[in-house]
């Protein structure tokens, strides 16, 4: 929640900042969003979009700050060149998958291979990834975008449709896991 010192949003600047703010998360593509309306910009002055605009800039940094990037977008695109963050590799059941440690967490590549299956004990953060990215998984259960995910097990989850060791089971081109090259 928003507001300001003195209360000085009205009708207008709310249905602005709702328009706004939805489309930045929509644009973000971090969370699903649920919005109930569809918020109309309203037809605010050319100076009160300027005030909205400086407000939400700011309020954009505090949310960011407080360590919710919700109208931040993921850049997932590491470079895979980037030899200080190589490649890794699994594969589980037949399906083979690549990511990449980025600043936030990992990323799961385009291309990789989702097995079709979960099990009882999939992790709910991956049941929840796997229904938020549905339209951007194939009928062959390939990955049609690039998917971030918190860590290496989260990632190795998402892969494999169960709760999985992801530092045992991701290595890298020489076959060395991120247990043994930590360890």
């Amino acid at each position: 929640m928003v507001t300001t010192t003195n209360n000085s949003l009205g009708p207008t600047e709310i249905s602005y900042l709702e328009n706004r703010f939805c489309n930045m998360a929509l644009e973000a593509g971090r969370y699903q969003v649920h919005n109930g309306n569809d918020p109309n910009p309203g037809n605010p002055s050319e100076e009160t979009v300027s005030e909205m605009e400086d407000f939400i800039d700011y309020t954009a940094l505090v949310v960011g700050t407080l360590g919710y990037k919700v109208f931040e977008p993921s850049d997932p695109k590491a470079s895979p060149i980037d030899s200080s963050n190589p490649l890794l590799y699994m594969e589980y059941k037949g399906y083979k998958a690549t990511v990449q440690r980025t600043a936030e967490g990992f990323v799961v590549f385009k291309g990789s291979m989702l097995n079709p299956e979960t099990t009882k004990s999939c992790p709910r953060n991956v049941l929840r990834i796997r229904e938020q990215y549905k339209d951007k998984i194939s009928s062959t259960y390939e990955l049609l975008v690039d998917v971030p995910m918190s860590s290496p097990s989260a990632a190795a989850g998402l892969v494999g449709g169960a709760a999985l060791n992801g530092n045992a089971l991701w290595h890298d081109a020489d076959g060395v896991s991120l247990n043994q090259e930590e360890g």
